[in-house]
């Protein structure tokens, strides 16, 4: 029986280890930016397997790898402990003959699914497409398992209830081609696992309230990343910053947000005349992603997506996007939202993502990269951040990472990390039994 003293030593361990565990991650390869592509990969660098019953094994991290212009089903071998949550999100950046922005002909997708090991039941599917009628982007696709039956994962009967009890999963991705292309698409995998929580966990009720997203005085200016694994750490308070946003090229940014708060962000673009004047007609966008690179976006009475026209008489006025998240809670999953599901993925503490697209409105242009675009990124992160529920593994202190700049201490692997780390805490707690007890 652990004694009083043991047990006190285990507790403060626990923590320890797992915020050891989270600082210590093994550090991530260099990110790397396709000629032309306009998106950086980062992670560890893995090879999916063709053969489906020796899938390449993923703990929870990022992992990076490229999916050749074939169609070959690829594979991975994932696993989550009973009662944990399973997110995965597996994301890609289409090219046209090595432009990401110019769809000259065809299409291109990504489709993954999660299915038991023998791969007799489906879990969860996923399909993203781009073709010449669709704008240029990345495809994105995300599957997960939720220890029941919550609002954003709606399968019901033996199949769902097998998947549910599961601990096993193969991931089987794959990608789609039609028309005239042969460039490899480099893609980025996140693997995350939420703890078992203890007890019952409330829903939050009503109105997701608005949060401002207007401009703030830009103090300082800043450098995006180029894709998730290099993206931009924002403090976790109010600002404003000034970014030089480079036509044909994704900008990543991200805010860490612990249980209980959550953030804004709004992006402006001058006015058509004052200080930049476009060759061509842009579209502007802007998404927000979880630690699982699930799109969560709300943009409530706001907009997340405009145009800058190159007719001075077409834009007068300063463009502005905005976008918030609800505050993050474990229970957003089992949220009813209208028709809305975004804020059901909002249930994860850790980096959320914000990404900004400058792309030409039409995909016959040939994109004029020459002359950068003057803009501004306002942040703000509201709540107290607090506990979160009970779990079965220790948790890392709330915002303990929130102003950590190093991927290498990316708090994507918290659960995961959590997780190994128990072990260590197990071999703490007999060595302490057998002192207490000699």
């Amino acid at each position: 029986m652990t004694t009083s003293r043991a047990r006190k030593a285990l507790a403060a361990t626990a923590v320890t280890v797992g915020l050891a565990t989270t600082s210590a991650a093994p550090a991530w390869s260099a990110p790397k930016l396709a000629d032309g592509n306009g998106f950086a990969t980062g992670g560890k660098s893995i090879d999916l397997r063709v053969a489906s019953g020796d899938g390449t094994p993923l703990d929870p991290g990022m992992y990076q790898t490229t999916l050749p212009v074939d169609e070959t089903s690829r594979y991975a071998a994932i696993s989550r402990g009973e009662g944990e949550r399973l997110e995965i999100g597996v994301l890609g950046s289409a090219t046209w003959k090595n432009n990401a922005w110019s769809v000259s002909d065809g299409s291109q997708g990504l489709e993954i699914k999660l299915t038991t090991p023998d791969g007799e039941t489906t879990c969860a599917t996923s399909t993203d497409s781009l073709s010449t009628t669709g704008a240029p982007g990345l495809l994105k696709t995300n599957v997960a398992v939720d220890p029941k039956a919550s609002k954003r994962i709606t399968d019901s009967g033996d199949s769902a209830d097998a998947c549910r009890k599961a601990t096993s999963y193969r991931l089987e991705v794959k990608r789609t081609n039609s028309g005239d292309n042969s460039t490899p698409m480099p893609v980025q995998i996140a693997v995350v696992r939420t703890p078992k929580v203890n007890g019952e966990v409330k829903t939050p009720s009503g109105d997701v309230e608005a949060l401002s997203t207007q401009p703030l005085d830009a103090s300082q200016a800043m450098e995006p990343g180029a894709g998730f694994a290099n993206a931009t750490t924002l403090p976790s308070s109010e600002g404003g910053y000034t970014v030089e946003a480079q036509p044909g090229r994704r900008m990543f940014f991200r805010v860490h947000l612990s249980w209980g708060q959550r953030m804004s962000v709004g992006w402006e673009v001058p006015k058509n005349g004052s200080g930049y004047n476009p060759t061509q007609d842009m579209n502007l966008d802007l998404q927000v992603y979880n630690p699982a690179l699930n799109e969560v976006t709300v943009s409530g009475s706001g907009s997340n997506t405009g145009y800058l026209f190159k007719s001075t008489s077409s834009g007068t006025d300063p463009k502005q996007l905005g976008a918030y998240t609800a505050p993050i809670d474990y229970g957003n999953a089992d949220r009813e939202t209208g028709g809305d599901d975004s804020v059901q993925w909002q249930a994860m503490p850790g980096w959320y993502y914000v990404a900004l697209d400058v792309t030409p409105s039409s995909s016959s242009d040939k994109l004029d990269e020459s002359k950068t675009i003057p803009s501004v990124i306002s942040v703000r992160v509201q709540g107290n951040a607090n506990e979160g529920p009970a779990m079965d593994v220790a948790q890392p202190a709330p915002a303990t990472l929130s102003t950590e700049g190093t991927s290498g201490s990316n708090p994507l692997l918290w659960g995961g990390a959590l997780v190994l780390g128990l072990g260590a805490v197990a071999g703490l707690a007999f060595v302490l039994w057998r002192r207490d007890n000699s």
